[in-house]
């Protein structure tokens, strides 16, 4: 099989790219983060978020609502209204997990469609960010998507249902799978299958035993196994222990997360 550009290195050298774009900017980008409540994964992952828009040099504007129990969903959309008005900020992102009490839907159509840089809104100027990275990341590895049989575990709003249109777009034939899907055709169209991409956050779901040949198999979960460390839907150790270098998997952590993370900023540039 090909010689990949690793996840980690494609992110790397984008980075670099950026970096190098904010320098020569006559001004300098604004990422508004938007986090209602205090999750221990959001806090996390919007500390990556924080570094990532340092590092380039895109300013990070983290608007952390803890006290919500009293702010109802029109306050907020108030404020919402009056970030996305500022002329200084370029990209405004809703953090996931929020409060139940919310509709995340609602609060996503007051973010203009050229700041709304997660692509969540229908009308927005950009693709979500994970379908984007990971298309970006197989074209600067040169596969030519015309004609390739993927299949895509998954079908939410932001991953899977989006990556399946931009893969037909871009000339693949293309499987959808879902939780309704038999086992026993999944097995079949995995087992055929070019590319395999799975987005359905069940840990080490799959082993070697569902591929087959030279397949490239791009892994979007992020799980806890059962000693609570990170892994990914696919069981990689068992996959590279029976294959070898015939099949590609791309790790978790160090693998998809990178991509959605530098899109977001390649976003937030545009």
């Amino acid at each position: 099989m090909t010689e990949f550009i690793s996840c980690k290195e494609y992110a790397a050298n984008l980075k670099e790219e950026l970096k190098e774009l904010c320098e020569k900017s006559p001004r300098q980008r604004c990422l508004t983060v938007i986090q209602i409540g205090n999750d221990a994964a959001s806090n996390s992952y919007i500390n990556g978020k924080r570094k990532d828009c340092e590092y380039v040099g895109i300013k990070f504007n983290h608007v952390h609502i803890t006290d919500y129990e009293n702010l109802d969903e029109s306050d907020l959309c108030k404020i919402i209204k009056e970030l996305d008005k500022s002329k200084e900020v370029d990209g405004i992102i809703i953090h996931l997990p929020i409060p139940d009490k919310y509709n995340v839907k609602t609060l996503q159509q007051f973010i203009s469609p050229e700041k709304d840089v997660d692509g969540f809104r229908k009308d927005s100027l950009y693709n979500p960010c994970t379908p984007q990275g990971i298309i970006d990341w197989l074209e600067a590895n040169d596969i030519d998507l015309r004609g390739k049989l993927v299949t895509v575990l998954g079908r939410s709003e932001i991953v899977g249902k989006p990556l399946v249109n931009m893969l037909i777009d871009k000339g693949a034939t293309v499987i959808n799978c879902n939780s309704k899907t038999l086992k026993s055709d999944m097995e079949k169209f995995m087992e055929i299958s070019d590319i395999v991409i799975s987005a359905i956050g069940k840990p080490k779901k799959f082993d070697y035993k569902w591929f087959c040949g030279e397949t490239i198999i791009i892994d979007v979960g992020i799980n806890r196994d059962e000693d609570g460390k990170l892994c990914g839907d696919v069981d990689k150790e068992d996959v590279d222990g029976f294959f070898g270098e015939l099949c590609y998997v791309t790790p978790v952590p160090g693998g998809v997360g990178l991509l959605t993370r530098v899109t977001l900023l390649k976003n937030v540039m545009k």
